[in-house]
């Protein structure tokens, strides 16, 4: 089993410039639990632990995972703060994006049963952005690591989200020298570490060893078009696209997520669970959103 811990929240989403726009479309968010559904949908077991508001969104958030047979139990419902809000303009590259955060940011540490099962404990970069909710992961990560837990990180970090107004590396970096397994993208490899004015080939190797320096055992950085790269930090291995065609790349990610877990649950190695991960994110590139339905067929036979 797989225990997802961050933020659930609704994205706002709109075509039109901040400035002016009018018209937004609610989509439920939030990457863990996007993981955490697609994880499920493979016919792997998935734990999520988060906190919502007691308000229509929130209830919609719980039936949806509930619905893929998510293990809500411990999703925490806050009677006092709504949930969670990220307003999100579409460009052509990077979306902008504000965080008006509610229920998230106070998490209450559950007991330790949760913990019952678990092989693997993903964090989102969201709860250790801010107080209080940062100190509960903290907790939650000394307690994995009692446990032998296996630790997984998303770096998905951005200067919005942390009560400083930019991203402490300090302590982004601190988490990461607890982590078995991270899938870092390019953007968010920028974003934490900065840009380099180096070719491609030699921009992926410098942002791996800078995962691989701070501590992180396992890495697979995903490069759009361009695949992924693997390494145990050793070695580096190429892994291609696997998409036949790209409608729209929400949901990508986490489906590549999900498909790393799917391998290691099955017992095979990092890389070839990575392999999986570029199965799931290619197929979930060939539709609209991130509410796609997902089997174990589209991995094939003798991976």
């Amino acid at each position: 089993m797989v225990l997802f811990v961050g933020e659930l929240l609704a994205d706002m989403i709109t075509e039109e410039h901040f400035e002016n726009a009018e018209h937004f479309i609610l989509k439920l968010g939030g990457s863990p639990g996007n993981i955490a559904r697609y994880l499920s949908q493979l016919g792997k077991k998935a734990r999520m632990l988060s906190r919502v508001g007691y308000d229509i969104i929130g209830k919609r958030i719980i039936k949806n995972l509930s619905g893929y047979g998510v293990d809500i139990s411990y999703i925490q419902v806050d009677d006092t703060v709504g949930t969670t809000l990220v307003f999100v303009q579409r460009t052509e590259f990077s979306p902008r994006f504000f965080a008006i955060r509610g229920a998230d940011r106070f998490l209450e540490y559950p007991n330790n049963e949760i913990f019952n099962g678990v092989e693997f404990v993903h964090f989102s970069c969201w709860p250790f952005t801010t107080k209080p909710v940062s100190e509960i992961t903290d907790r939650l990560l000394e307690v994995a690591l009692e446990r032998n837990v296996k630790i997984a990180f998303d770096p998905n970090c951005r200067d919005e989200l942390f009560s400083c107004g930019r991203i402490d590396r300090d302590r982004i970096t601190s988490i990461m020298q607890f982590v078995e397994y991270s899938k870092p993208s390019l953007d968010d490899s920028i974003a934490i570490f900065g840009d380099v004015e180096y070719d491609f080939d030699d921009k992926i190797k410098y942002y791996i060893a800078c995962f691989h320096n701070a501590g992180i055992k396992n890495v697979v950085l995903t490069a759009g078009e361009n695949g992924a790269f693997v390494s145990d930090g050793k070695t580096i291995i190429p892994i291609p696209p696997h998409a036949k065609k790209v409608v729209d790349s929400t949901g990508a990610g986490d489906g590549f997520w999900a498909g790393i877990y799917y391998g290691l649950l099955e017992k095979k190695n990092f890389f070839d669970s990575c392999v999986v991960g570029s199965k799931i994110a290619g197929y979930i590139l060939g539709f609209v959103g991130a509410d796609v339905l997902l089997d174990s067929t589209i991995i094939g036979e003798n991976w």
